[in-house]
């Protein structure tokens, strides 16, 4: 009996503390209704090709000009990424997706207007994309057999730093995400050759695909930031310990605040 009490009452504490939060969190909304942010970005990307690709056995004994033409063909994205274009996307939809938080996105320098409590500034000081490739591992159980597959996969990450500023903040952070072959594996039994088959479904990542995934980049990166300035706010404002792995997010669509324990941006100490 002494047991439930002590379990009801860390309940009753643990939704105690999650009403005090959100409820310094829905204040944190209101006041921030028509806050004016800076938005800076690089002037440029740092782009690096990491791909390991190899010369096939046909390709040997051809000369070093066709095995090096092989290899160009390889890469998929890092060498077409057009980093105007690239900064235009991110640019357009975080400003977009900024206001649809109930930020205003407006350009000033430092000697007209300092950050503060109605005054942000969110800095991408440098946005690094690498491609690579590497094998992908799928296995599944045929009766009691196990069978696996390493199939190819490319992959393109993006990482990006950010430097978050009011009057309570400043704060550099970072996050990466990955844009990668959507692949698949299934296994099944060939009973007329009497053998286990393996059926592989693959897309290929090119670079209008690349320009999509930097449309989500923008959406994301705008609530990671918004939602990091939300964060400090209910570890200034609440009462009860802070929760380093905890974080709270918004969805300004529907308007309700959630909890997530990895996606967010990771502050740098």
């Amino acid at each position: 009996m002494k047991k439930l009490i002590l379990i009801l009452s860390a309940a009753v504490l643990l939704l105690l503390s999650c009403s005090e939060q959100q409820g310094v969190a829905r204040r944190f909304v209101k006041n921030n209704r028509k806050t004016v942010v800076a938005l800076y970005l690089p002037e440029r990307l740092e782009k690096h090709n990491l791909r390991n690709d190899s010369i096939p056995t046909e390709l040997v004994e051809e000369s070093l000009q066709t095995q090096i033409e092989y290899l160009e063909k390889q890469v998929k994205v890092i060498d077409k990424i057009n980093d105007d274009k690239f900064m235009d996307i991110i640019y357009l939809t975080m400003k977009e997706t900024l206001n649809d938080y109930g930020l205003s996105v407006e350009y000033w320098e430092g000697e007209t207007s300092q950050p503060d409590s109605i005054h942000w500034v969110i800095e991408i000081p440098r946005i690094e994309i690498t491609e690579s490739n590497e094998k992908q591992r799928f296995c599944d159980w045929i009766y009691e057999d196990r069978y696996c597959l390493d199939v190819p996969v490319d992959l393109v990450n993006v990482a990006a730093w950010f430097n978050l500023a009011n009057d309570t903040t400043y704060t550099m952070t970072f996050t990466g995400q990955n844009y990668f072959n959507d692949t698949d594996v299934s296994f099944d039994v060939d009973y007329q050759q009497n053998k286990i088959v393996a059926k592989t479904y693959c897309d290929t990542i090119n670079i209008d695909g690349f320009y999509r995934f930097a449309t989500l980049l923008g959406k994301l990166y705008a609530g990671y930031c918004y939602d990091f300035m939300m964060n400090k706010y209910i570890d200034n404002h609440q009462v009860e310990p802070i929760d380093p792995v905890n974080r709270y997010r918004y969805n300004p669509y529907e308007k309700y605040f959630y909890r997530t324990d990895r996606d967010y941006l990771i502050e740098m100490k």
